[in-house]
């Protein structure tokens, strides 16, 4: 016997697995004519209305409903029995049956059927309205041989993942795919009308190292493979020097990584790309996409920053900029939630960082009032699970004591040259939380560690309605949308050394550099002599649209000049083979390649947040597992020797 592994078939299989293939060793039994055709009514009654149009006026109608048992039928009197119907909406009806025989009684749940009957209202216990369908007929379209109330686990009623195709009956399910296709809808409507083309491009590519592993599928023909597109980024660029003006896709991408709620192996991306343009054109572009999607699914206005203050929050006409160094200041992290007023503070001028050379900026985030809005709010802060390294250090002001002597809770990391000017700035008060910890001047964490305390702390307060920044838009905050664009990255990171699993401070090796996006972003013109220089000092062209601390989306000006490619290529890349790997693109840039810009919105991560679930699982139909699995199909499966032999490859153990 074999059980689903990780990625494939194990020894010791569970009992689901072992059915399955018990069962194909099975010789099948050809089922009767009468028996199969039960199933395939010429002319069964189809629904003549939906369960969530309901309304006063059908009160009394005979009305037909097609759908799903939804929960074993009840007996609650001599002849009277209640069941409940599931419609194709994934909205339920109480069914009455006073038939003798029972119609109902005998249906099993998940079974698909027709129901006829009387519609008649009732009164809920809360004073509201409900729906009861008599019944006078039932007919079964095809009976559920396995029992839904066996499947379900839990407190939570949550279906095996190997029985996706139950789950997604439900109204959450149902709703959200629905969502997902409007969503797509709108946002082809928009670009459609600002006249862009929608092209699709090839999904069997080649091997480029772009950032992420790849998916490799193999060919007949010896060593030779082709690589599923991380992102249709150089075809796009492609398109721009073939002389289309404005590309979209609904592009599928594919990346072999390390999956969390948010990722999947396979995503989708609302790609654009525009020639003759550049960075600002394309943010034009995509703020009318984004604010038309969330005004006509969420009925919501997007906020911004202030554009004078950039601390006040109001009705996003234009989104606000913020540089990156601005956000890595303020916010401790390239991608910050701005609903929250927490917000770090620069002790620079007034403290030093000295735990550890190179990382002299020591900065403070404080919680006003903290251990009173939020209690327990400081342990949480602490916990050393929330932190890739260093945990930064948490002083809860208890009392006048430990306000007075707060500044030696951060002894060892950092001195202070001006304490009292320094406590002046903070205001601390009894009560509050103070965090500190230390970063690079020129930083290349991401977040920083206080950046995720901060995180930390906002998934605590915020949807408590607490720590909210100031905004004359709504009272609340908590279900809002506030974006920005996030704009001059560095062009160029560091590679990092790899370093002990317990130490406490990254290091890098400022020699060797790796592209912070990806290596077709245009450099700042203000910058450009620093590409021989000082590679690590130059801003890149690139934009990220951040909404409630997320990245939604990213984009760049692109280079489309063939030498400064090359030099990027060759130079400070230091990539082997850079023609055999681009050339493609290199010789479209010499053939008069205009310039051009373009951006990719996270469809998956846009419909998730406008669906209000945390994991893009719940907006995808069928999503893979945390091990990359579809455990409903059981894949990916084992391929035997005779299937790979074609491919020249060979199984090693």
């Amino acid at each position: 016997m074999y059980r689903l592994g990780r990625f494939g078939a194990t020894r010791r299989s569970p009992r689901f697995i072992q059915i399955r293939l018990q069962s194909s060793l099975k010789r099948s039994v050809f089922p009767s004519k009468a028996e199969t055709l039960a199933k395939w009514p010429v002319e069964f009654p189809r629904s003549t209305t939906s369960i969530g149009t309901l309304d006063q006026e059908d009160q009394g109608k005979n009305i037909v409903c097609n759908g799903w048992i939804d929960k074993k039928a009840k007996k609650v009197g001599k002849s009277l029995v209640f069941g409940s119907l599931r419609d194709v909406d994934g909205q339920t009806i109480q069914l009455v049956d006073a038939n003798s025989p029972s119609v109902v009684r005998s249906l099993k749940q998940e079974s698909a059927v027709s129901i006829e009957g009387k519609l008649e209202a009732r009164t809920t216990p809360d004073g509201g309205r409900a729906w009861d369908l008599v019944v006078s007929n039932a007919t079964v379209l095809n009976e559920a041989s396995v029992v839904g109330s066996q499947l379900q686990t839990g407190h939570t009623k949550e279906w095996p993942p190997q029985y996706r195709y139950l789950q997604l009956r439900g109204p959450q399910f149902q709703a959200n795919l629905k969502r997902r296709a409007k969503i797509m809808r709108v946002c082809r409507d928009v670009l459609d009308k600002l006249g862009f083309t929608e092209i699709e491009t090839p999904l069997l590519f080649k091997s480029t190292p772009e950032g992420a592993r790849e998916f490799l599928v193999p060919t007949r023909k010896k060593g030779l493979m082709y690589a599923l597109p991380q992102s249709p980024q150089q075809y796009k660029q492609l398109l721009m020097a073939s002389g289309i003006h404005k590309y979209y896709q609904i592009a599928r991408c594919f990346r072999d990584e390390d999956l969390r709620a948010d990722r999947q192996p396979e995503f989708t991306q609302l790609d654009m790309e525009m020639s003759f343009s550049n960075g600002g054109d394309v943010r034009t572009v995509v703020e009318n996409v984004v604010k038309t999607v969330w005004a006509d699914v969420a009925s919501k206005d997007l906020l911004t920053f202030d554009p004078a203050t950039k601390t006040k929050l109001v009705k996003a006409d234009n989104l606000t900029h913020l540089t990156y160094d601005e956000a890595i200041s303020r916010f401790g992290i390239d991608k910050p939630d701005i609903r929250s007023s927490l917000e770090i503070v620069d002790t620079t001028g007034y403290a030093r960082a000295v735990d550890h050379e190179g990382f002299d900026v020591f900065e403070i985030l404080v919680i006003r009032n903290g251990m009173n809005e939020s209690p327990g709010l400081a342990k949480k802060l602490a916990d050393p699970l929330h932190y890739k390294a260093r945990v930064p250090r948490v002083v809860a002001l208890k009392s006048e004591s430990a306000l007075a002597g707060w500044s030696e809770k951060f002894s060892g990391l950092a001195e202070f040259d001006d304490l009292a000017g320094l406590q002046k700035k903070l205001e601390l008060k009894v009560g509050d939380i103070i965090a500190g910890s230390t970063r690079r001047v020129k930083n290349y964490e991401n977040p920083t560690p206080l950046g995720r305390l901060r995180t930390v702390a906002i998934q605590e307060t915020l949807p408590l309605g607490k720590y909210q920044r100031e905004t004359d838009v709504p009272e609340s905050l908590v279900d809002e949308f506030a974006a920005i664009w996030v704009t001059e990255f560095p062009l160029f990171n560091p590679v990092e050394v790899d370093q002990p699993a317990d130490a406490k401070y990254p290091e890098y090796d400022t020699t060797q550099y790796v592209s912070t996006h990806h290596p077709f972003t245009m450099a700042n013109t203000a910058d450009y002599d620093k590409l021989v220089t000082e590679p690590l000092e130059v801003r890149g062209q690139h934009y990220d649209l951040v909404l409630n601390g997320v990245e939604l989306g990213g984009g760049s000006t692109r280079v489309h000049d063939t030498a400064l490619q090359r030099y990027i290529f060759d130079n400070i890349l230091r990539i082997d083979n850079s023609h055999a790997l681009f050339g493609h693109l290199l010789e479209a840039f010499d053939t008069g390649c205009p310039p051009h810009a373009g951006l990719a919105i996270g469809f998956d991560r846009m419909t998730a947040m406008l669906s209000a679930t945390e994991s893009i699982r719940d907006v995808i139909a069928f999503p893979k597992s945390i091990t990359g699995a579809d455990l409903m199909i059981g894949s990916p499966s084992v391929s035997t020797e005779s299937q790979l032999r074609p491919y020249f490859i060979k199984v090693i153990d």
